[in-house]
């Protein structure tokens, strides 16, 4: 009896508009007659293929190539193929990484002036500098922030505990002080909730903050550019968005982590 249309989309996931554009690029033989149509096992093996190839990206004219012409050269043009899929995977990664990083971040990398540099020389020094899940010091991080965001602590596998306790015995001691240094001034202005982001002793704070800030960077690129304004500009919104918001929010409380925002804001 064959196999139908329907059991052909059912089984290989290819719709009767698709395999009419098969016969359509001669990759499949013409319905002549318009009857209701059956494949056999030969055809069946034959779509099977051509949806392969067309996955991986091979045209319908390279396929037609690969089935009818004797001096198809498929060796090198499957070589070819992994080449471009190598490629194309590479960018893949690099943009999955970079969506991650926004995500947790909540803003899209730019620079200070658009049109100062090219739009791919950008792109390559911020996959280098500001992909925070390629660069081996900010990677463990990242890991354990994915897993304090989408999990509850009793939620927690083995593995995930592994994962945080290895983060904290790699963690040197001066990278420990300053992240609990940062820990203290925002907790110290979210105990201050009721009195206001303009409040004296608030901003006093917030000055302290800005100034231990500028004594521990590490960054020579930064060198006298860590102003309040730079504050303001580029680590004040990890406060109104993004994944590293929302463990703000939970670390400060929702009015505590405002304070902090329009305080440094």
């Amino acid at each position: 009896m064959g196999y139908s249309v329907k059991w052909v989309a059912d089984n290989l996931g290819i719709t009767r508009d698709m395999l009419r554009y098969y016969e359509k690029e001669k990759l499949l033989p013409a319905n002549e007659n318009r009857h209701y149509r059956n494949y056999s096992d030969e055809d069946i093996e034959r779509i099977w293929g051509i949806k392969l190839l067309i996955g991986i990206g091979f045209t319908a004219k390279e396929i037609y190539a690969l089935m009818n012409m004797p001096d198809f050269d498929f060796d090198t043009a499957i070589a070819k193929k992994v080449k471009e899929l190598e490629r194309k995977h590479e960018e893949d990664v690099i943009y999955l990484e970079f969506a991650k990083s926004i995500k947790f971040l909540g803003r899209i990398p730019t620079t200070s002036k658009i049109g100062s540099v090219k739009f791919d020389d950008f792109l390559a020094y911020a996959h280098e500098n500001w992909n925070f899940y390629d660069d081996p010091r900010s990677a463990p991080f990242m890991q354990i922030a994915d897993t304090l965001i989408s999990k509850e602590l009793q939620e927690w596998s083995p593995d995930d505990m592994e994962r945080i306790l290895k983060m904290f015995e790699n963690f040197d001691a001066e990278g420990m002080m300053h992240t609990y240094a940062l820990h203290g001034y925002y907790q110290v202005i979210s105990d201050m909730r009721g009195l206001g982001y303009d409040n004296d002793a608030v901003q006093r704070v917030v000055h302290l903050l800005h100034k231990y800030l500028v004594e521990h960077n590490t960054e020579p690129g930064l060198d006298g550019k860590i102003t309040p304004k730079f504050i303001a500009k580029y680590t004040a919104p990890f406060f109104i968005s993004g994944d590293v918001a929302v463990l703000h929010e939970r670390n400060y409380g929702k009015e505590g982590y405002m304070l902090i925002e329009q305080a440094r804001g």
